[in-house]
């Protein structure tokens, strides 16, 4: 394969003069619309509660909307880049870019969760079509000192999505019922305008460009055998924590396939888990795709992933790193998501404001990084990065607590570290590709990034709620506030007979609710630190127990008494939910220490890996002699 960059076809495109004015124009609907595959990639995370109860869908159901999304997403980016380098990427981000937006107006009119999950479907494979066309596109458009800026910016665009998915969704779920009944769905048909204009503005500020020189064939073999090994691996990932990495923990049930097929619901200890065999059939698709894509390579065809490519250094290394470094940093965003919420007690917009100083720093500093590129190279600056991105999940390992104030400023050390490497960790893997393999290779990119992803997530994301788990039962146990309250309830004489009177009952009763909350910590299903206890323990009191208040005056079943016993309570209920929320906030911290330790450790080692990347590409240096030469 030649290193000299074949032309790239122009046609039905404007004249260069004109395009070459809009690229500018052109980066700014790309960013745009990354935004938007990013964003709906973590929205979702904070909008799960409100989607569960339009629906009554089970925790399983809501969970698909999240997994079906990142598999059909994974699963189809090589396939799309390719298909973008035969048949314009211009072409296959428009077709992107509209599916995407039908689909989103899909999911924001969706009647039911079945319906709902089909259209996130459609939406990540509208995002499979959009992602690697961004990237190959600004390869394509933007040379020389303007290449590093214009990944600088699609870098900045990259960190600040990931940040303003949690801010906009909890915006829109406190703030957006005045638009529409049920606001969660606003986050996804605000999609729709956005998804319009892209479109549109891609005729006018998009040049089209593709291979000439490819074959006009698809590769159907190998999208097969790539789909089913991508797809297979990422639903592993992401479906290990719900039924089980080595034993069974809950039944799969998909069509008429039931495992295991236990009639009353209870799995037998010992039960093997299909996950396993979920990854060693993933495997097998990926060595039967390397065996028939070398295959097709050695007898000149037009394979869907060239391995040839990986003689170039730059795209070798730089894809290692970009695995690596994927398993620590998606996680971290999870585990601050949900330290904030449960350990700290904050609502949904609250938690997203906790990351808005990261991607302020994101913003000034990506940009930043293409102009340090130009002077001292990518791959100090992707190193750089990295070590900085590593520094800072350490840091937020040692002080992350129940008791922290803040924790912006590792938070903005993470944003400097990531506006550093992201962007310029894509411009190196593509740096040296020739320019008519951009779409292939900014989809193979965008697929190791997004398994890294996956697997990260589903990684620490098990370390989290196993150590979640074991490390909050003893604070639950300990817990001294329902006696508390009871005595406190006891010496108030402004209170109402019949308040002290099932106020008293919160000492013994406390028992229960400690053991609703570690029930379902081992079921993996946390705890809603927002439940009323009242409501928690009334419901467990057996009608022996219920007939014997009824003799006090404390009638159960009578709606207007127990509102008004609330109603007095509530100062002291407050209190008592203080004290629930700081006994699991102690193990959430514990867990999540763990979690940013382990996400330290991954950066680290991507850091690492980075030092492997060359200094210069061949590209750039040829840049430089040519700009010397002027």
């Amino acid at each position: 394969m030649s290193e000299i960059s074949l032309p790239v076809s122009t046609a039905a495109a404007p004249p260069a003069e004109t395009a070459d004015k809009r690229r500018w124009a052109a980066l700014l609907l790309l960013s745009l619309s990354l935004t938007l595959i990013i964003i709906d990639s973590t929205i979702v995370n904070i909008a799960f509660p409100s989607i569960r109860a339009t629906y009554g869908a089970s925790f399983a159901d809501a969970e698909w909307v999240n997994s079906i999304y990142s598999l059909v997403f994974g699963a189809a980016l090589i396939t799309w880049g390719k298909l973008g380098d035969q048949y314009g990427r211009r072409n296959i981000f428009v077709g992107g870019a509209a599916l995407f937006a039908l689909a989103s107006l899909g999911i924001g009119l969706s009647p039911s969760i079945g319906s709902l999950i089909f259209f996130r479907a459609l939406q990540g494979m509208g995002g499979a079509m959009m992602s690697p066309s961004t990237l190959s596109i600004i390869s394509a458009t933007f040379k020389g000192k303007e290449r590093g800026i214009a990944f600088g910016v699609w870098g900045a665009t990259a960190g600040v999505a990931a940040a303003i998915g949690p801010i906009l969704g909890g915006w829109l779920i406190e703030y957006g019922t005045g638009v529409v009944a049920e606001s969660w769905r606003l986050a996804f048909l605000i999609n729709v305008p956005v998804g319009i204009i892209a479109v549109v503005g891609s005729f006018w500020a998009i040049r089209e460009s593709r291979n000439p020189f490819a074959k006009p064939r698809i590769d159907w073999a190998g999208v097969v055998l790539a789909t089913l090994a991508v797809g297979a691996f990422v639903f592993g990932a992401i479906e290990g924590q719900n039924y089980g990495w080595v034993e069974a923990r809950a039944v799969f049930t998909l069509g008429p396939i039931v495992y295991p097929n236990v009639a009353d619901g209870v799995i037998p200890a010992g039960t093997p888990s299909f996950v396993p065999f979920v990854f060693g059939f993933a495997a097998l698709m990926f060595l039967v795709f390397i065996w028939v894509e070398l295959r097709q390579e050695r007898r000149g065809g037009e394979p869907l992933f060239e391995f040839g490519l990986l003689k170039y250094p730059s795209f070798r290394y730089g894809l290692i790193t970009v695995l690596i470094v994927a398993l620590g940093e998606f996680g971290i965003i999870l585990t601050l998501s949900l330290f904030f919420q449960l350990g700290k007690g904050l609502g949904a917009f609250e938690t997203g404001l906790q990351f808005l100083p990261f991607a302020l720093v994101t913003i000034v500093v990506a940009p930043t990084a293409g102009i340090l590129s130009n002077r001292f190279g990518p791959k100090w600056v992707v190193t750089t990065g990295m070590a900085l991105e590593a520094v800072a999940l350490f840091w937020v390992s040692r002080i992350i607590s129940v008791d922290v104030e803040t924790l912006i400023w590792p938070l903005m050390l993470y944003g400097a570290g990531i506006g550093l490497a992201i962007a310029q960790l894509a411009n190196i893997v593509l740096s040296d590709i020739p320019l008519e393999k951009a779409g292939v290779a900014s989809g193979a990119n965008n697929t190791i990034r997004q398994l890294g992803a996956s697997v990260g997530i589903a990684v620490i994301g098990a370390v989290l709620f196993g150590t979640f788990a074991t490390a909050s039962k003893p604070y639950v146990q300990n817990m001294t506030v329902f006696e508390d309250f009871a005595a406190r309830v006891q010496a108030n004489e402004a209170l109402s007979n019949e308040a002290r009177i099932l106020g008293g009952q919160f000492g013994a009763a406390g028992s229960i609710v400690k053991q609703a909350i570690i029930e379902g910590l081992d079921k993996n299903e946390g705890y809603d630190t927002s439940a009323d206890p009242i409501d928690t323990a009334v419901a467990q009191i057996p009608p022996i127990g219920r007939a014997a208040l009824r003799l006090q005056g404390v009638n159960l079943d009578d709606a207007a008494l127990m509102s008004q016993i609330k109603a007095e309570l509530a100062p002291d209920v407050a209190i008592l939910q203080t004290g629930i929320q700081r006994a699991l906030g102690q193990g959430l911290s514990e867990a999540a220490q763990l979690a940013a330790l382990l996400g330290a450790i991954f950066v680290g080692l991507g850091a690492f890996s980075s030092l492997m990347l060359p200094q210069r590409s061949r590209s750039a240096a040829s840049a430089e002699v040519a700009l010397a030469a002027h």
